[in-house]
This record gives C-alpha cells, sequence and structure tokens, in this order.
C-alpha cells in the first residue's frame, strides 16, 4: 500500500515542504511542493539567540505545512532545521517552542550532517561517479567530496548568502576591498582542510538558490532550448563573468539582470563570491546544477533502509520505474518486448553499442507511450514534451533531448524539432535520433499485433537487415507496419530491410 511523507526544512533563508508518495515496492514521487522566505539568518539576535518572538512569526507557517500535509493524508512528517537554527545560542529553546507551539519534533541537523543528506539527493538524481558537492544556504556553507558515489568528508562554514550579505552588503553596491575582504575569510575558514586540495579535476555539483539562480541567468543569455535546471552544466568562465561584475552594479541595475528574481538580486552578490572562490580552491573542471539536496536526503535516508532492493539500483532505472509506476499506461510486457528487440536491432547493425546508446534505448522503449496519460490522441508529441519538461534523472541534457525526439520520431516533425535544439545537439547527434528513432518503429511494428510474431532472427548483410519473422499466426497488423516503417529504417540506416515470414502451430 502507498503511503505520504512531509519533509520540512527550515532553513536560514527559506523553509520548505515537499510532500512524497511512496509505493509498496519503492517507487515514489513528489506530490507537492511549498516555500516561504522567512530569512531566518536575519533575526539572529547581537547575542547569537533568535527570540521567541522572532520564532513566533514562523509558527503560522509551519501550521499552514501541517494542515497541507493533513488534506495529503501525510502519515510522517519529518521536519528539520539547518545553520541558522542550529547555530543559534539557545537552538533547544528554539526547537521546544516550535513543539509546544506545533507539536513538531524538529531535528538540528549538523553542518556535517547536512552535508552528508545533500549528497544522499545528488546521488539519487545524478550518475556521477566522483565530485565535490557546495551547497550555499543562508546561514552556512557546505563542502562534500564523494568518490565512487561513496560519501568521503564534509565540511561546513559559517558563511551563507543571507548572514554574509547582513554582514558585508550593506551598500548599494559592494567595493572591490569588501569583495576582496569576504574572499579572504572564505579562505581563512577552509586552509587547514588539506583533503579540499587533494582531488582536483572533478565537477562541483551544486545545490541551494544561488547556484540555480545563477543557471537562471546563463540559460537567459544563451537562450538555451531546454526548460531543464537539474544537471545543467556550467562552465568556469561564465560564473566569472558574473563574479567579475555583478558586485560592482549598482541595485536598482542588477534587479534588471535577465534571469535574475528580484528576491535574489542582493544575495546573489556574496553566493556568487562563495561559489567561485571556493571553485578556484578545489581546482574544479565545471559546475553541475542539482535540483536535488537536502530535502530529499531527508526523504531518501530512511527509503534506503525501507526498500534496499529498489533503492540499490542505478539512477536511470530508478527514475525511470518511478514515472512508470506513476505515469505509464502501458503493459509491461509490451514495453519489455520492444526494449529487447531495440537493443537486438541495435547490435545486429553496429555492434555492441556505446553506453549512452544503451541508456537512450532502455528510456525510450520505457517511455516512449508515457504521454498517453495526457491523451491517446498524439500521444508521442505528449511523451516528448513530457521528457523534455519533466526531465529523467539519469539523463543528461543532451541525452534527454535525444530521447524526446525518439519517442515522437516522424520523418517530416522530428527534423523541424531538431533546428529547435541546435544549440545542444551536435551532427552526430542528429543521425542518431533517425538511427534509434527508426529502430522504435521497426520494434513497435514487431509488437503491433501482439503475440503473433514469437521470435524475431536478425542478420545484417553489407547492404540489408534481414529479419526472419517465425509466427504464430498470419501478422496482418504487422505486414502493414512493417511496410510503413521501411523506408525510415532504409534512410536512416543506409541498407535495405527484408523480411520473410515462417508459420509455426507453436508459440
Amino acid at each position: 500500500m502507498n503511503h505520504r511523507i512531509g519533509i520540512i526544512d527550515i532553513g536560514s533563508n527559506s523553509i520548505r515542504l515537499v510532500i512524497y508518495e511512496v509505493l509498496h515496492s519503492g517507487e515514489h514521487r513528489v506530490l507537492h511542493e511549498k516555500k516561504y522566505a522567512a530569512r531566518l539568518s536575519q533575526r539572529v539576535s547581537p547575542d547569537g539567540t533568535i527570540t521567541k518572538e522572532n520564532i513566533d512569526t514562523i509558527i503560522p507557517v509551519l501550521l499552514s505545512y501541517q494542515d497541507i500535509c493533513s488534506a495529503y493524508d501525510v502519515l510522517h512528517i519529518r521536519a528539520a532545521a539547518t545553520a541558522a537554527i542550529r547555530n543559534a545560542a539557545n537552538s533547544e529553546e528554539i526547537t521546544a517552542w516550535i513543539r509546544a507551539a506545533t507539536g513538531l519534533t524538529v531535528e538540528l541537523i549538523s553542518g556535517e550532517d547536512e552535508g552528508r543528506l545533500g549528497f544522499l539527493g545528488v546521488r539519487e538524481s545524478i550518475p556521477l561517479q566522483d565530485g565535490y558537492i557546495i551547497d550555499i544556504g543562508g546561514g552556512s556553507t557546505e563542502i562534500t567530496l564523494f568518490l565512487n558515489r561513496e560519501y568521503r568528508a564534509s565540511l561546513s562554514i559559517p558563511y551563507g548568502a543571507v548572514n554574509s550579505h547582513a554582514r558585508y552588503g550593506t551598500a548599494d553596491y559592494w567595493r572591490s576591498e569588501t569583495v576582496q575582504g569576504f574572499k579572504h575569510s572564505i579562505l581563512t575558514a577552509l586552509k587547514d582542510e588539506d583533503w579540499l586540495l587533494a582531488h582536483p579535476n572533478l565537477p562541483l555539483v551544486g545545490l541551494g538558490g544561488t547556484v540555480r539562480a545563477l543557471a537562471k541567468m546563463v540559460q537567459k543569455r544563451q537562450a538555451y532550448s531546454l526548460p531543464l535546471m537539474h544537471g545543467y552544466m556550467i562552465s568556469k568562465e561564465e560564473i566569472q563573468s558574473f563574479y567579475d561584475t555583478l558586485p560592482y552594479i549598482p541595485y536598482d541595475q542588477r534587479k534588471k539582470t535577465p534571469g535574475l528574481s528580484k528576491d535574489r538580486t542582493d544575495l546573489i552578490i556574496p553566493g556568487v563570491i562563495l561559489l567561485q572562490t571556493i571553485y578556484e580552491l578545489l581546482r574544479s573542471t565545471h559546475y553541475v546544477v542539482s535540483g536535488a539536496g537536502l530535502r530529499d536526503g531527508l526523504f531518501y535516508e530512511p527509503l534506503h533502509r525501507q526498500f534496499p532492493q529498489f533503492m540499490d539500483q542505478d539512477v536511470l532505472y530508478k527514475s525511470v520505474h518511478n514515472a512508470l509506476a506513476f505515469d505509464s499506461l502501458a503493459p509491461q510486457e509490451e514495453l519489455d518486448q520492444v526494449y529487447s528487440l531495440m537493443k537486438r536491432l541495435h547490435t545486429t547493425l553496429i555492434g555492441q553499442g556505446q553506453t549512452q546508446d544503451e541508456r537512450i534505448i532502455y528510456a525510450v522503449s520505457m517511455l516512449y507511450r508515457i504521454g498517453e496519460r495526457v491523451h491517446h490522441h498524439r500521444a508521442s508529441s505528449h511523451s516528448m514534451y513530457w521528457l523534455m519538461n519533466k526531465g529523467m534523472w539519469g539523463l543528461s541534457h543532451r541525452e534527454t533531448v535525444i530521447s524526446a525526439m525518439i519517442c515522437d520520431y516522424h520523418k517530416n516533425r522530428t527534423p523541424k524539432q531538431i533546428q529547435d535544439h541546435l544549440d545542444i545537439l551536435t551532427p552526430a547527434d542528429v543521425d542518431k535520433i533517425h538511427q534509434i528513432g527508426s529502430l522504435l518503429k521497426l520494434a513497435r511494428a514487431l509488437y503491433s499485433g501482439g503475440k503473433a510474431i514469437h521470435r524475431v532472427d536478425m542478420q545484417k548483410t553489407d547492404d540489408a537487415l534481414h529479419l526472419q519473422l517465425n509466427c504464430s499466426r498470419e501478422p496482418s497488423v504487422e505486414r502493414v507496419e512493417l511496410a510503413e516503417v521501411k523506408k525510415d529504417i532504409e534512410k536512416a540506416w543506409k541498407l535495405s530491410l527484408k523480411w520473410s515470414l515462417s508459420l509455426s502451430s507453436t508459440c
């Protein structure tokens, strides 16, 4: 039986709610999200405490979140607080006030645990083997190292976007000496951490509002054609350009920066200084944006204990099966048959494919009918839209575009769609879309009449692909669809498609 879990993250800048639904075998999805900008880091008194009056301002938010959880039939709420409350001199008193007013038991997450939980969110959503993670919050910044997809180390420094702005960003814009002073403070806080210097040339995965805001600005500047943020890669030069300019632009002019939201106009400066300073210290190769982090880690931590068999699968497998469990109307037997046929056809034509091709084949064979949840009419177009706007954890942005176009592959539509995404696709990708797209159509044709064809033998010669179709009955439906896909295969693969039939009484 499915059950629902609420995660409340009481951060230094914002308070967030996420409601998850979990099935009996571990598949899961997000049902609802909510955010409230509390900026608790700005409410810390000079003596390091947060007064009850200030905590009282967030009680209505927490009560609202509990009401929402009740409306969604949530069975369990896990509430956690990060830097602003954990670093307050009266942190235990604060959690007691919250418990008395709401009934919520709030976990105080240490800086190291915040890094570890952020890593769990990243590991579940991005198939990177090694890297550093940076999570710039409102009142602290966490840096985490993972190697071979295993957590190695993390630390927390008391510099976040909100408290650093309060300390350094009092003017309309920052002076050069202020920027350099803040940078010096960051490096001083990290100077004794030798492990930060031990693994150069790794990607830096970014969590939090600063990284997402900068990524949105880069995408706006590039007129990026895919409406996705998670997994987006950013070069050092792109962030460096913002580091070199944003601090010195007056507030009224800065807030007009394309892609920058008004509530991030002040916080973006300490955020970009933290980000680029730490990037240079780590000698990273590039940035990767993650939409999954602490809140996801708070959810995944117990899920791994409850469903180890499912949760130990790779990122793409879990992401695909989450989608199938909640959004697919197609019989799993059909999807499995199409996947098997596509793999065999691909191997017959080019030998053992690249890992990337195998991943794309798996994704499209499982998801090409996902659009039927929207409407059966033009379902393949809905599948393409679903993939391009929802994304699929485990696929890069480039793989996502390729997979989406394959799901909706059509000799007339697809060339026009390709033109809309030339900022992401390479010339080789265009050939891949036509080749794997035609294989999807061929595999679907071979299974279009159900179990009429019970075995397909395949052979490739220099100029032709030969299919021997072993049938339990006359494959009338398959004949028609094979004739329709023949030209697509021949054009994409530059060979002839031929088939012959044999009838048998056994299936």
